[in-house]
């Protein structure tokens, strides 16, 4: 009896919250043609505000890089973000951070650029941004080393042309 009645209020309870969703009442997971115009008309809001607003900006170029709305571009997106990023948006700069550490498809990690977006993070308190500061300069000292190489100037130096024009004529040095 006990186990009939656990039974049937959970058969109850399971049917009342299935009118129950996150996606609203209205969503069945079928995008009618209404529906359409009205998220391509507030996409194109957003990015009409996003030329202004740094939240926008910050939320368009997500979008762009997700694919989420509009067709994935990560120029766009990456634009977006850097407006947003210059106008003080910190998740903005925490964003443009990540992707310059590690990269995306098309382009390389870039840890220069990474660690001036990091620090800008952090410098408004982003915690996250200034643990990744920490490998961001880690990794810009190890392409600064592989730059500065000490033994490249030491064969060019001593290279088989050691031969100089001064004067009006060849010196052998």
């Amino acid at each position: 009896m006990k186990k009939t009645l656990v039974l049937l209020s959970v058969i109850f309870l399971s049917f009342l919250a299935g009118g129950c969703s996150l996606k609203g009442p209205k969503t069945t997971g079928i995008i009618t043609h209404g529906e359409e115009t009205e998220a391509a008309d507030s996409i194109a809001a957003l990015q009409k505000l996003a030329a202004t607003d740094p939240a926008a900006a910050y939320d368009m170029g997500l979008r762009y890089l997700r694919g989420d709305g509009v067709a994935i571009d990560s120029y766009k997106g990456l634009q977006s973000l850097r407006f947003a990023g210059e106008h003080g948006d910190v998740k903005a700069q925490a964003a443009l951070g990540k992707i310059y550490l590690t990269g995306l498809e098309e382009m390389g990690a870039d840890p220069m650029e990474a660690a001036k977006w990091l620090r800008l993070a952090a410098e408004h308190g982003d915690q996250q941004s200034a643990e990744l500061l920490k490998k961001a300069e880690a990794a810009r000292k190890d392409d600064l080393e592989k730059y500065s190489y000490p033994g490249i100037r030491g064969w060019y130096w001593h290279a088989a042309y050691r031969l100089y024009w001064r004067h009006g004529a060849w010196y052998y040095h």
